[in-house]
Formats: C-alpha cells, structure tokens, sequence
C-alpha cells in the first residue's frame, strides 16, 4: 500500500476517535454509527465516470439524527473530506506531478554524432516507459554541417486502460530534451500498428543520418518520420531502402509492400515572406527512404 494512503488511513482512525470523544452523551453502539456515518458521507457514485457525493447528499436529505446531532454531523462531514481527497484533490495533485515537464540531457545537438537508441533509452529508463512504446510522429531541422534548429518527436505507451502520451522536445540552446507526459487512455489502441519508437532509432544509429543525403546539397534539411506503413507508391518521390548500413535506389514496382518511409527534404536560402511575417526556406527537393520492421 502507498506510504500516502496508509498515512490517510491513521490521519482518519485519529480524527474518528477525536470525534467519538468529543461526543456529546453516551449512546449505545455509538461507535460503530459514527464509522457508518462517515462512509455514508464519503460514498461516491458515479455518472459517466463523474464521481457524485451520493452518500452526503443522502445525508442531508433523509438522516436526521436525534442523538449526538454534532457528533454524527461531524462524522459525515468527515466523510465528505474523504471524498474531496479521493476523487478532486489526490487525482488533481496526482495528474499534475505526472504531466510535469522532466528534463533529459542529451549527448549531442548534432544529428551526425546523436547515438539515437542510447539517448531513447535514457529518456524511457528515467520516465520509465514502456520499451514497446510507438513512435507517432517525428521531425528534425538541422543545418548541413547536422547541427538541430529543432527537433520533436511524440511516442504512446500503449495499453486498452492507460495509454500514455509522451511529448518530447529537442532544445539546441540547453541541449536537453524536455518531456511531457498525458494520459490517454484507450484512445492509445489506435497507434498498436505504428513502428516501435526502439526500432526507428535503431534505424537512425545503423544507417546514419548524414547519409540519408538528397542528390545535391542543401543549405538546410528536414528528416521527417509520420509514424505509419507505406502508403500509395505515387506519393513518394526519389525512393530508397534501407538494408542495414546499406541504402540502395529502388522504384514504384520495387516499394516493399511493408515498411516505413522516412523523409528527407533539402531546404534553400531562407526568404522573406509575402506578408512580411517572418523568413522561411521551402523544401526544394525530397527523398524517401524505407524500412521494415
């Protein structure tokens, strides 16, 4: 049991004993109907998943004791804290010291010298998540020299009760990543079929990030990973697949039926935009590269 709940356990037998002393005449089993009344006060029921202090509104209404009027009432009222704790306060406070913001250091801001699986697996190991976590989504910036501008990434924990949302965030000026976790619940079921966030790291460090290269260089680049198995041969452009250490082109009719693309776009000369709002540099040239689970 935790150490909090046995702590409330005997913060709660004091606070009933207090009140039995307290007691304003003698009664008989008197005892026994101040611990009822306290679970009358703290019963919950539920509507969609909505809990409801049944019990003390029950109390309220119907119960009017004749004896020991003060002692019961505190009792019961006794039992309405319970329920604030249990069902508004511990899960507030419980959800917010989980979906704090935890910070991991990283070993490079280079995506040419990132050890990709040692830095997950230092991420996993202190949230302790779960090493079959997905990969949903991830996106790189980096200069041509590898150096991050930005880079994010989002993986699930995935379970039918309490799927876990992480999301994880690069930053170039502390070289740390920062991490932010959600529960989800059984809306994590639908990412089962994405790619293992282990394996596509495990891509990454094999193959090498410097040479999922474009056919000409590019000021800037890209590298961008959606989480999902090939899709329509059409939709890609120069196509590749990865073999271990080895990339090897390849066309519409050699797409592996399975497997997963990982984009490479090279960006130009950063330009002003039309609307005055700020500097971009578009991809001008797009590469995919597959590999299988």
């Amino acid at each position: 049991m935790p150490i909090m709940s046995i702590l409330l356990a005997i913060i709660l037998i004091v606070l009933l004993v207090f009140i039995y002393k307290k007691r304003e005449e003698t009664e008989s089993n008197l005892g026994w109907k101040i611990v009822g009344y306290f679970w009358l006060g703290a019963f919950a029921f539920k509507v969609n998943e909505m809990p409801l202090p049944l019990g003390f509104l029950l109390f309220l209404l119907i119960f009017r004791p004749m004896t020991n009027v003060k002692t019961k009432k505190r009792s019961a009222y006794l039992g309405l804290a319970c329920f604030l704790i249990l069902y508004l306060i511990s899960p507030a406070v419980e959800r917010e010291l989980f979906e704090r913001p935890r910070d991991v250091v990283a070993a490079s801001n280079n995506m040419f010298q990132i050890k990709f699986t040692n830095d997950w697996r230092t991420i996993r190991d202190q949230l302790k998540i779960d090493e079959h976590a997905r990969l949903v989504y991830f996106k790189s910036h980096y200069q041509k020299n590898g150096l991050i501008d930005r880079l994010y990434y989002y993986v699930v924990s995935v379970s039918e009760k309490d799927s876990i949302y992480y999301d994880i965030h690069f930053s170039a000026d502390t070289n740390r990543y920062t991490i932010r976790a959600e529960k989800i619940g059984a809306k994590g079921v639908e990412y089962g079929e994405f790619v293992e966030a282990s394996r596509f790291f495990e891509v990454l460090d094999e193959v090498q990030v410097r040479n999922l290269s474009l056919e000409q260089p590019f000021v800037g680049y890209t590298l961008r990973f959606d989480g999902e198995r090939i899709k329509n041969a059409d939709e890609y452009q120069q196509k590749y697949v990865i073999q271990g250490k080895e990339i090897k082109t390849i066309t519409n009719d050699q797409l592996p039926t399975e497997g997963y693309p990982i984009t490479v776009c090279g960006k130009g000369e950063p330009y002003e935009l039309p609307t005055g709002s700020g500097l971009s540099n578009r991809c001008e040239a797009n590469a995919d590269f597959f590999f299988d689970d």
